[in-house]
């Protein structure tokens, strides 16, 4: 059975009624994002993926986020981004990861995206981004991850993603991101999810990114210099998410965040 929440940011906010799942796929689209084409690939193994993602970056699309959930990967990607080159990595220990990042950035890479998903610490690093000075931080406890966020803000960076997993809580800060300002919320219900965002809408901001984290929907927002017309998705089957993207690309948004949880 379809199990489907959407809700679109236009001119006019119309929300239809809300259906909840026990277990589904999340999607958060927007227009005017620079982007000109797009691609997803989806698999079930992450050696499998990385050939997947592998085969994108020939075709000229580069990877903007990647996702784990109901034991699927799912990589989206995109031109028009303006990064040169890019590079993925994997470790099962997080302060492994944090040394790949060291030795990346090294190279002139930076992080971009961060995901978590059978045991592994997944990073998307690029070249030619307009993000300056990067950093990745983690935290045991929320409270901490929190009080960092906010420090971060003080300092001039903004939270541009962030992954909560083994007992961790972590995030990708930057600078230059454009960003006018920033909030983010956390709720507990997926039914809730819907006001918490109407209300930011109402205030200015857009989403950045939503997880499920620590059994906790946690979601970044950012006032951007034009704000952006928005929609969000949701849908418990595979097949019913890849017909919701497909939607969505025909009235011209783009799929920008991709996340997976429960009520």
């Amino acid at each position: 059975m379809k199990k489907l929440l959407k809700h679109t940011l236009a001119a006019l906010l119309i929300l239809p009624a809300v259906t909840i799942a026990d277990d589904f796929w999340v999607g958060v689209f927007d227009k005017d994002t620079g982007y000109t084409d797009q691609s997803y690939t989806t698999s079930k193994n992450l050696s499998r993926l990385q050939t997947k993602i592998e085969n994108e970056w020939n075709k000229g699309y580069t990877l903007i986020d990647i996702n784990y959930g109901h034991d699927v990967w799912m990589a989206v990607y995109a031109k028009g981004t303006g990064y040169t080159q890019q590079a993925l990595v994997h470790r099962r220990d997080l302060k492994k990861f944090q040394a790949s990042i060291n030795t990346y950035r090294q190279k002139g890479f930076e992080l971009i995206n961060i995901e978590y998903g059978a045991g592994e610490w997944i990073g998307v690093f690029a070249k030619g981004g307009k993000w300056k000075d990067v950093k990745f931080i983690y935290k045991r406890y929320r409270d901490d991850f929190e009080k960092s966020i906010i420090e971060h803000w003080r300092d001039g960076y903004m939270l541009v993603d962030a992954e909560a997993a083994e007992g961790y809580w972590t995030g990708i800060f930057a600078k230059n991101t454009g960003f006018k300002s920033q909030a983010y919320t956390i709720v507990h219900d997926w039914e809730d999810v819907s006001d918490e965002i109407k209300a930011k809408w109402r205030d200015g901001y857009r989403i950045v990114n939503i997880e499920f984290a620590m059994s906790e929907w946690f979601i970044i927002f950012a006032e951007l210099p034009k704000a952006r017309e928005e929609a969000f998705a949701n849908n418990e089957d595979i097949e019913d998410f890849r017909e919701t993207i497909r939607k969505y690309w025909k009235k011209g948004y783009y799929l920008i965040d991709v996340a997976d949880g429960r009520d």
